[in-house]
């Protein structure tokens, strides 16, 4: 075989398709991550509110007519006092990084809220469903198994937890997950919630609705 043909072998044995280990592809998956900010001083943020109504009321009392000197000068004190409370409130953010997790793992953690609060139904009370043998199974709600749930959830979707001083926090054993769902402002609660809702879905919407031929563009 001739220095030609060597190199030409050689040439093809690099382009031909080689192999790979789909496990090791989804176990370095690459999962959407996105950072919210929540304010855990609720008396802060109630007094801001309180100066904000003020000075809506106050927006609202004049509507198209002038305001006069006592209206402007009341309204410019409960701006800087609204202010005031915004630049306290800084003080007190807190930065939240969530991350998308697998649907399997989704599966998982439902199931094993489902093995500590399993499923129960309704009894039907319906003469005709009794004697015919084909009602409908109602499931019974179950507060327990949500909340268990939305625990584990926040465990698996949260990974860290930056404090105003820049500290930061990564690791979250239950225990630390359960007390921050029960004393987390319900503003905090909700923007967690929504986050761990986003990263799961938005991803999944987009590529559903992105063409093929938009994917395979370099």
């Amino acid at each position: 075989m001739s220095n030609e043909d060597d190199i030409r072998e050689s040439v093809d044995e690099a382009k031909a398709p080689g192999t790979f280990n789909i496990i090791s592809v989804l176990q370095n998956r690459n999962y959407p991550k996105t950072e919210i900010i929540v304010m855990l001083d609720d008396q802060l943020a109630y007094q801001a509110s309180i100066a904000k109504e003020k000075i809506d009321e106050i927006d609202t009392a004049v509507g198209k007519n002038k305001m006069s000197t006592d209206q402007q000068d009341k309204r410019e004190q409960l701006i800087k006092e609204k202010d005031d409370l915004i630049d306290k409130m800084a003080e007190s953010f807190y930065r939240i990084e969530i991350s998308g997790i697998s649907e399997g793992i989704r599966e998982e953690i439902f199931a094993e809220a489902k093995k500590r609060y399993p499923i129960e139904y309704e009894n039907s009370n319906n003469l005709s469903d009794l004697l015919g043998g084909d009602s409908k199974k109602v499931e019974k709600e179950s507060p327990e198994r949500d909340n268990l749930f939305t625990d584990f959830l926040w465990q698996k979707s949260i990974v860290k937890v930056t404090d105003p001083e820049q500290n930061t926090q990564t690791e979250f054993p239950y225990a630390a997950i359960k007390s921050m769902r029960n004393q987390f402002p319900l503003s905090a609660i909700l923007r967690i919630n929504e986050a761990i809702e986003k990263v799961r879905t938005s991803t999944a919407i987009f590529m559903m609705e992105t063409g093929e031929d938009f994917l395979a563009k370099p």
